[in-house]
């Protein structure tokens, strides 16, 4: 089917893919740009599964300050070759990754992330929560399961619907991310400053 070239860059502004691709996928999915929009994710988390191995010794730090200068954020986004670092995407992604650390306050990179100590201490807090609720003790760790995604979601930046699309997660931005350009991004390290609090570093030294 014709797909006409608005519905097109739509979807590009969207996901940040190629036109190519973008027509590619509206022409399969028949016109449906949410359908498409959603292949173009899947398939997007798929490259990204498969250049899990490579190495990320490229990359830039970027740096966001809030408006006022009471809220700012470092991070290290890295990449496969210094032609990608380069690029006015890569450095975009690295931007808004920046600002949306200062906005939402990650305390962790990803849930792998956690020490143990803080992941236990955690589980104790909602193991403590629902005894005091009555719930029955074997529907107790089932129930955490969807507490654990719940703060996970909270705490882990990976994990955090992104703030300027939160439909999707900041997992899934990077994951277009490597779609379109080609290559492993990571999230290697970060810091956060704030004159009322959240002040914390995570990542890989």
């Amino acid at each position: 089917m014709q797909i006409d070239i608005t519905t097109i860059q739509t979807l590009r502004a969207k996901t940040g893919a190629g036109i190519a691709d973008c027509k590619a996928v509206l022409e399969e999915t028949g016109g449906d740009s949410a359908a498409a929009e959603k292949l173009l994710r899947e398939r997007g988390t798929i490259k990204a599964a498969k250049r899990a191995d490579k190495e990320t010794n490229e990359g830039i730090v970027d740096s966001y300050i809030h408006a006022g200068g009471s809220i700012g954020a470092l991070v290290m986004v890295t990449c496969e070759t210094d032609f990608v670092s380069r690029s006015d995407k890569f450095k975009a992604l690295a931007h808004d990754i920046a600002a949306h650390i200062a906005a939402s306050d990650p305390s962790y990179i990803r849930p792998e992330d956690i020490p143990a100590a803080d992941l236990e201490r955690e589980k104790e807090i909602m193991r403590n929560q629902l005894t005091n609720e009555g719930k029955p003790g074997e529907m107790i760790e089932k129930i955490m399961e969807g507490k654990l995604a719940a703060w996970y979601q909270e705490a882990c930046l990976l994990k955090q619907k992104f703030i300027k699309n939160e439909d999707i997660s900041v997992e899934e931005l990077i994951a277009e991310h490597v779609a379109s350009l080609g290559e492993r991004i990571e999230i290697k390290r970060f810091t956060r400053f704030g004159l009322s609090g959240g002040n914390r570093s995570c990542g890989i030294m």
